[in-house]
């Protein structure tokens, strides 16, 4: 498989990747910036205001019935976050038309890319004042939406207490209290400030028959149209691994909700991150651990002792935290939690199963070789790598992952300290 070409045109970088195999063309227009919390629930809310309209075409159904005239091209705009970092994204999905002039429909479909990033002005579009107000209560509900899905939403609050004070401790949609006083104003504010602050990264993945021509057209619409200051790059900055050495005391928080299910969640700092050497070797010895349905936290709280709906263990690229997050009944929290932790000194002990290493390598072999499959996340594969500072590609991790020994899975264990369990207890759980 070849590797991205990178396009450095000072303000903004273009990364190519021709891919022979994908029939459908990529593009993708990326702002990543800093977190904060005077700003954070206003950049959360940016692409869904992109999306309802610009000045050239100033309303969701315009833009709907210009995609239209585009072969069945999928337009998205979306909003998530690594770390500390918010990444604003807007981008199309370009399908192999017979007959059609590739070039003309990819420069379409790229011109509504960078329309809705781009063409905006106060009082038009997504920021007049009618569509900030319904996108003010939209949002509402995508805040609330967040509490429905208990296991992420405790996994999320657990992180949130560790990383409490830093940006990556801020939530990804921000939050609902900031939206009842926000104008259009204000928010065309901070669109300009992801214009002139953010790191701007383009990309485009596919067959495309001029890929160099493309790059240059792209780098020199977005020359034109960003601010020319330049933005922050990502290895100026600090980094957002949460390490070991500068964490309060261990952290319980125990808080309640109307649900059937109470969720477990146990973090660990590990002090590594997807930009440092021991990461390949922190991702094994999780698949150990708890990563996968032949993990030991699994067979040993699930199968052989019914004592958790579900068990898992994940481990946050960005921070270096890793979490074991269960679905429990209230009463089982102190047996889950004394034998998560007889699984953890096995795992530094280096108790590992010839069966588990070679299953969790095959598993983690299988899911990367997937990512090479899927256009998308080779894009946020590679931009998260330019987050974290670190030029890692899949193939390269795949390498990576083949050459990792038990041993350094069991020194990484033997390093995990335990920052925080929080208990999201639901009422309804006791047995």
């Amino acid at each position: 498989m070849e590797s991205f070409q990178t396009l450095d045109a000072g303000r903004c970088q273009v990364h190519t990747l021709l891919h022979p195999a994908f029939r459908t063309k990529e593009l993708s227009l990326r702002f990543h910036l800093r977190m904060a919390r005077n700003r954070v629930t206003e950049v959360a809310m940016l692409p869904a205001v992109w999306m309802n309209g610009t000045r050239s075409l100033p309303s969701y159904r315009q833009i709907a019935l210009a995609t239209d005239h585009l072969y069945g091209t999928h337009i998205r705009a979306s909003i998530s976050k690594r770390g500390g970092y918010h990444i604003v994204e807007v981008g199309a999905s370009v399908p192999d038309v017979p007959g059609e002039d590739e070039a003309a429909l990819v420069d379409r479909a790229l011109d509504l890319v960078l329309s809705l990033a781009l063409d905006h002005a106060i009082g038009a579009g997504g920021f007049a004042e009618a569509a900030v107000q319904r996108e003010k209560e939209l949002h509402r509900r995508r805040i609330r939406a967040v509490r429905d899905d208990k296991a992420a939403y405790a996994l999320q609050r657990c992180h949130q207490i560790v990383c409490r004070g830093r940006p990556a401790g801020l939530p990804r949609l921000g939050f609902e209290e900031d939206v009842e006083a926000l104008l259009p104003d204000r928010l065309y504010e901070v669109y300009q400030q992801v214009l002139a602050q953010a790191e701007v990264h383009a990309y485009a993945v596919g067959q495309f028959r001029d890929m160099a021509g493309l790059a240059a057209r792209v780098a020199d619409r977005l020359a034109k149209a960003l601010p020319t200051k330049p933005a922050m790059r990502a290895d100026e900055v600090d980094r957002d691994v949460v390490l070991p050495a500068e964490l309060r005391d261990f952290e319980e928080v125990t808080e309640a909700e109307d649900a059937q299910q109470t969720q477990f969640d146990l973090a660990f700092a590990s002090g590594v991150g997807f930009g440092d050497d021991e990461y390949p070797a922190l991702v094994m010895m999780n698949g150990v651990f708890g990563g996968f349905a032949h993990s030991k936290l699994f067979m040993s709280i699930r199968e052989r002792r019914s004592l958790a709906y579900s068990v898992w263990s994940f481990v946050d690229a960005a921070t270096g935290l890793l979490t074991v997050y269960a679905g429990i009944s209230a009463d089982k929290r102190d047996e889950v939690r004394q034998i998560l932790e007889a699984e953890l000194e096995a795992l530094r002990r280096g108790e590992i199963e010839a069966s588990e290493w070679q299953e969790t390598r095959a598993t983690l072999r299988n899911q990367y070789q997937q990512m090479l499959d899927q256009p998308a996340m080779l894009i946020a594969w590679h931009h998260h790598a330019v987050i974290a500072g670190r030029d890692r590609t899949i193939p390269e991790m795949i390498e990576s992952v083949d050459q990792v020994r038990p041993e350094d899975a069991a020194a990484l264990a033997t390093a995990l300290r335990p920052v925080c369990l929080y208990v999201l207890e639901g009422r309804g759980s006791r047995t």
